[in-house]
This record gives structure tokens, sequence and C-alpha cells, in this order.
């Protein structure tokens, strides 16, 4: 059977906040694409590395507001400051390069112990995992490369060959509609790409390998969530 074909959405980075329950979120470093062959069908995949995920940290609602475990991630850091130095440390985990906070329900099985690892072992082969990232900051960028515009005629005595044309009329609405496609800045914004398929595992190696692109550079941080 065909797995479901992926699908794109586009927020905010600084707005990303989950508020259902995503326990079942790790956290690995993309390794860049190649491709496998499915009988004489080539396919691109993504391999991911996840190294195992170190709780540093387990906060409660009685304590902290919120239940939540906080987790290192990715490479080790070589000269990490000194406040972070000393949250690894109570925790005795070796400082990695990323930290994030992954919210739970509350649940014993959930709270784990300072120290505890969440590994590829949580993934199922068979079910389908959605994928977020960063993707590039591209800086100021135009509407014909930010929305792909058409742009304007580029023959003698056109004036405004790659500009975005009308943008509301001065009379009625009188004003910009909200989410009118304008230059502005392009990238660095958290993409989610859903319903991608698992290829493979390999538990020892820390690698998943996943079917089609995931947003993000190579060596950036990547979240997989198992599809509910």
């Amino acid at each position: 059977m065909a797995a479901a074909p992926p699908t794109h959405t586009k927020q905010i980075a600084q707005s990303s906040a989950v508020h259902t329950r995503p326990a079942n979120i790790l956290y690995g470093t993309k390794v860049g694409m190649t491709r496998v062959f499915d009988g004489d069908v080539v396919v691109p995949v993504t391999v991911i590395q996840v190294l195992p995920n170190e709780v540093v940290e387990v906060k409660t609602a009685g304590k902290h507001g919120h239940d939540a475990i906080k987790v290192a991630v990715g490479p080790k850091k070589r000269k990490p400051n000194k406040a972070l130095a000393g949250e690894y440390k109570k925790a005795d985990v070796a400082p990695r390069r990323f930290l994030r906070e992954i919210p739970v329900d509350g649940s014993e099985s959930d709270l784990k112990k300072a120290g505890a690892k969440r590994t590829v072992a949580m993934l199922d082969l068979a079910k389908l995992v959605d994928v977020s990232g960063l993707i590039k900051g591209r800086g100021f960028a135009g509407v014909v490369k930010r929305h792909n515009f058409g742009g304007h005629k580029m023959t003698h005595g056109a004036m405004g060959h790659r500009t975005p044309g009308s943008i509301g009329c001065r009379m009625d609405p009188g004003r910009v509609w909200k989410g009118k496609r304008m230059a502005g800045h392009w990238g660095n914004e958290q993409v989610t790409v859903k319903n991608l398929k698992i290829v493979s595992i390999d538990a020892e190696q820390h690698l998943v390998v996943l079917r089609g692109a995931v947003p993000g550079p190579t060596g950036g941080l990547i979240a997989i969530k198992q599809a509910s």
C-alpha cells in the first residue's frame, strides 16, 4: 500500500510552541541526501543521525507550572558557558550542541529521570513521521524569488520587469490585505513536512533514513515526531 503523500506546513520559528502531547519527539541532525533502489525505482532519501537524546532536567506542573523534559541533543559541545556547564554537570550528562524542551502530559512513562536516554528504538518503522527543521535564511528577497512570481515582460519599453504589480485599490478596500505576497525576508522559518515514510533504522549507527526531502541544511537540527 502506497504511503500518503507528504504535506508541507509553515510557521514562524518564534511561534512554534506545541500544545498537544508530543512526548514521542526525537531530535537529530541532518546528514544529507542520497538514493536507494526499490526494484528498478530510484527513491530519494534523507539520512538523519539521531544520537541518544539525554534527559537533562524533568519539569513538573507543581514546581515549574508545566510538565516537560529537557533533552541534550547533537554532537558534544566543546565550551559551554558556566550556566549550561552546571546544568549538564547536575544531570551527569556530557554537554551537547543543542538543548531542547519537550512538553509531556505528566504520566510516569513520560517523566524520565535525568540522565535517561531516548533513542531511535522509540520509532515504529511501520508508522509515518512528521519532520520539522529550520530552513536557511536567505535575507531580503523580491517577489520573483520569494513567491515564484512570473514577472512582467522583458521587452523594450517595459519598466517594472520584476515588480509585484498592484497590491490593492486606493478607494476600496483602501488598505493592503493581510497576507499579501510581497517582497520581504525569506527563509529562517520552522517548516514541517508531514507523513514521511521511514525507509530504515540503524540502531547501531543511530541513523534514520526517511523517504524524500526534509527541511533544513546539512548539520541542522531536525525534530522527528511519530505521526498519530
